[in-house]
């Protein structure tokens, strides 16, 4: 199955992307790395801009957020994401 969730779009990569946010769907044991990789999917422009080119971590200084709660430092570690939750991509400098 999989989890639908909402990804605001903050800063340069709004601007890029043209758009506000856009739904993904992870799988329900996805880790930080697959969220990337389906955001990247989902948005390919962001690719070597916000994301980097293996499609596994965000190009510094941009960083995930959970619900403006928790900062995503981790790449490996197992996502705690519920159906519907927000996350927001921004630059540190924001």
């Amino acid at each position: 199955m999989g989890k639908k969730v909402t990804v605001e779009l903050i800063g340069t990569a709004r601007i890029r992307v043209g758009r506000k946010e856009v739904c993904i769907t992870v799988r329900d044991e996805a880790t930080w790395r697959d969220v990337v990789a389906a955001l990247a999917a989902a948005l390919p422009v962001l690719v070597g801009m916000a994301i980097t080119e293996d499609r596994r971590a965000l190009v510094p200084p941009h960083l995930l957020s959970l619900g403006g709660r928790h900062t995503i430092k981790n790449f490996d570690e197992e996502v705690e994401i519920k159906e519907g939750d927000l996350l927001s991509l921004f630059e540190e400098t924001c």
